[in-house]
C-alpha cells in the first residue's frame, strides 16, 4: 500500500513538477523525493505482478 507521502509524490510527478520543486513544496530534501518516488514506482510494479499472477492462476 502506498502511504501518504508516496502518493503526493507521484502525484505531483504526474503534474510535472521537478524533483526539486517537489522538494521545496514539501520541505523535503531531494533525495528523500527520489526516494518517496522510487519506494512508489516499486510498489505499483510489485501490485501489477501479484495482480497479473493471480489472473495466470484464476484466483479472485
Amino acid at each position: 500500500m502506498l502511504t501518504e507521502r508516496e502518493i503526493e509524490v507521484l502525484n505531483l510527478i504526474g503534474k510535472s513538477f521537478t524533483q526539486k520543486e517537489i522538494a521545496k513544496k514539501l520541505k523535503i530534501t531531494q533525495p528523500a523525493v527520489s526516494n518517496f518516488y522510487n519506494r512508489g514506482i516499486e510498489k505499483i510494479k510489485e501490485a501489477e505482478e501479484t495482480i497479473k499472477i493471480k489472473k495466470e492462476l484464476k484466483i479472485k
